[in-house]
This record gives structure tokens, C-alpha cells and sequence, in this order.
């Protein structure tokens, strides 16, 4: 009596099995390219992904263009901030009752600023707003691209590292923030 292989079938043939397996897996290969070649179809973006898609873009697009087009019709403070109520704002609720800035002042002003070309005036409003305007700059660039390309909007920002920059913007704004408020504290 012969002991059986699991590996091979139980058909009174099994000594070809091993050729037999091999030759099976010749023709499966085009099959596996035809798999293959119908999952790449079935995650190509239908219309409703293509017109989301660029709905996003245009977002990225038209943000950052209307922030600047704000930017532009207001007077830079020559005090640092509160060029924002020009827009019929309040004054900032943290600098009112600590007399301090918060983590924002100054970035109305800085962006004015900037859309002028005075890259001093806004570092001195504050200088983390100019990274602010040179990114959301960079996203508006990337909104138009990606609106006339119809590029994909996660794979694109997966590319570009979106969220590294994210994380980066919000520890540069931090470490600005604490400075200031560590040099008026400090009265220097």
C-alpha cells in the first residue's frame, strides 16, 4: 500500500502530479494578468470620484486665491495685528484678557503684508505667516494643477507628504507662539 502525499492528488496518475501542477501553472498566468488588469479597472475613479476630485482641487485652489484677494483690500496694522477687524471682526478674545498674543495674531497682517512683497513687515507681524502664505501659496499652485489634470487627490497629497507638512506647520506655529509670548514675558 502507498502512503499518499497531501500535497498530491489521489488519482491513480499521482506520480505525474508534480508535471502536471507545473504545467497548470503556465496558463494561469495570463489568467492572473486578466485578474489584474480588472482590479486596475474596477479602482479607476468613476465620474461622481473625478467630479469630487476636482471639487477638491478647486477648493485648493480658490481657498488660498480668496484669502489673498481678502488680503489685498486691507490695510496692514502697523502694530503687528488687528488688521483683521477691518473685516468687522472683534479683536482677538485671548490677547483682550491676557494681553498676550494668541498662536493667530499677526496673520491677517502678515498675509497682507505678503501680497504686497513686504516680507519683512510680515515677519515682523509674524513670521510664522509667511511659511503660511509661501504653503497655502504652494496649494493653491497644486489646486490648479490638480483641477486641470484631474490628478488623484489622496494619492497626489500621499506623495507630497501632506501630513509631515501638516505636522510641520503646526509645530512652527507653536514654537513661534511660544517665543513671542516668551519675549513679552520677558520684556525683551
Amino acid at each position: 500500500m502507498a502512503i499518499l502525499n497531501p500535497l498530491q492528488d489521489a488519482s491513480p496518475d499521482s506520480s505525474s502530479a508534480p508535471d502536471s501542477a507545473a504545467a497548470a501553472a503556465l496558463p494561469a498566468q495570463p489568467a492572473m494578468e486578466s485578474i489584474q488588469h480588472r482590479e486596475q479597472e474596477s479602482h479607476a475613479p468613476g465620474l461622481g470620484a473625478q467630479l469630487l476630485g476636482r471639487l477638491v482641487w478647486f477648493i485648493f485652489f480658490a481657498g488660498p486665491a480668496i484669502v489673498f484677494l481678502i488680503a489685498l483690500t486691507l490695510t496692514p496694522n502697523p502694530h503687528g495685528h488687528g488688521t483683521h477687524t477691518q473685516l468687522g471682526l472683534p479683536p482677538c478674545g485671548f490677547f483682550v484678557v491676557t494681553g498676550l498674543p494668541c498662536p493667530g495674531c499677526g496673520l491677517t497682517t502678515c498675509f497682507s503684508y505678503m501680497v504686497r512683497g513686504d516680507v519683512v513687515g510680515a515677519a515682523t507681524a509674524n513670521p510664522f505667516g509667511v511659511m503660511l502664505w509661501l504653503v497655502s501659496a504652494g496649494a493653491m499652485i497644486l489646486g490648479a494643477v490638480g483641477l486641470v489634470r484631474g490628478l488623484p487627490v489622496i494619492d497626489t497629497l500621499d506623495r507630497l507628504q501632506a501630513d509631515k507638512w501638516a505636522i510641520l506647520l503646526s509645530v512652527a506655529s507653536l514654537t513661534v507662539w511660544g517665543v513671542k509670548v516668551l519675549t513679552l514675558l520677558l520684556g525683551l
